[in-house]
């Protein structure tokens, strides 16, 4: 599994990449694009 990128907006655990593009969390499951942590960071 790939290294932990940002955090969960919903729960606060870490994201990790997703096989199918972009990154979870494993915690809530909650699924995020590369655009969704693109618009957090600016």
């Amino acid at each position: 599994m790939a290294q932990p990128y940002g955090r969960c907006e919903d729960c606060g655990e870490r994201l990790y990449a997703h096989i199918e593009g972009g990154y979870q969390c494993l915690n809530c499951k909650r699924r995020y694009t590369a655009a969704d942590l693109e618009t957090r960071t600016a």
